[in-house]
């Protein structure tokens, strides 16, 4: 698979920094980051544990924006790498904003879990296999998908207000961030919202994070 490129504008700027920017530029009511339409709360609490939003980003096809995903971490951070791998509570929520097809989402998940984890990806397959079981429909607009991460439990998904189970591992956890934060991700406009970044485009070439069908 090919991957589109998108240009970073970089600044010495710290994280936090980013991030105050990025809620600054968004339209929204207080103690909430409104991106796209599409409303995420400042921090969450989770296990008893307050968790910030680090923040949010848009996958878009060519023509249309699939969802919008936040972060939340108990330190914002803007390293990909930290936001991946710390052994801490964590969580993404991804928020639907039009119909997407149930094998264009597994076939997304397995996409992002080979390119970016390919040298655990079948030590992880069955545990792959169950998470792409709980996206058993199609999702539609307004549908919100919950993903949180708490130590020694393990991964647990919600779908709206239905919860799955709870799959076990850090290793499962770190390849599975790292489909929004990897490498190899191919939700670039996802990855850089997330890390409360700023990112730039040509308007005539709008295409964060479009997948472009071939062969690796």
């Amino acid at each position: 698979m090919k991957y589109t490129d998108i240009t970073f504008k970089k600044k010495n700027v710290r994280p936090l920094l980013y991030v105050l920017i990025l809620l600054l530029l968004s339209t929204g009511t207080a103690n909430a980051l409104t991106i796209k339409g599409v409303d995420f709360a400042d921090d969450v609490t989770i296990a008893g544990k307050k968790l910030y939003l680090n923040g949010a980003g848009i996958k878009k096809t060519l023509f249309s924006s699939i969802y919008a995903a936040a972060l939340y971490l108990p330190h914002p951070t803007g390293d990909a790498d930290k936001a991946i791998k710390n052994d801490l509570c964590k969580q993404v929520i991804i928020h639907f904003t039009k119909k997407y097809s149930q094998g264009k989402i597994v076939e997304g998940w397995n996409e992002g879990f080979f390119n970016n984890s390919q040298e655990k990806f079948y030590t992880l397959q069955e545990r792959i296999t169950t998470f792409n079981a709980f996206f058993s429909r199609d999702m539609v607009a307004n549908d919100r998908v919950t993903i949180t991460y708490i130590p020694k439990q393990g991964t647990t998904v919600k779908i709206n207000n239905e919860t799955k189970e709870t799959i076990p591992g850090s290793d499962f956890m770190e390849a599975l961030w790292a489909i929004w934060l990897g490498v190899n991700t191919a939700n670039r406009g996802v990855k850089v919202g997330m890390l409360g970044r700023e990112y730039y485009y040509e308007r005539s070439n709008f295409i964060i994070g479009l997948w472009r069908p071939g062969k690796n």
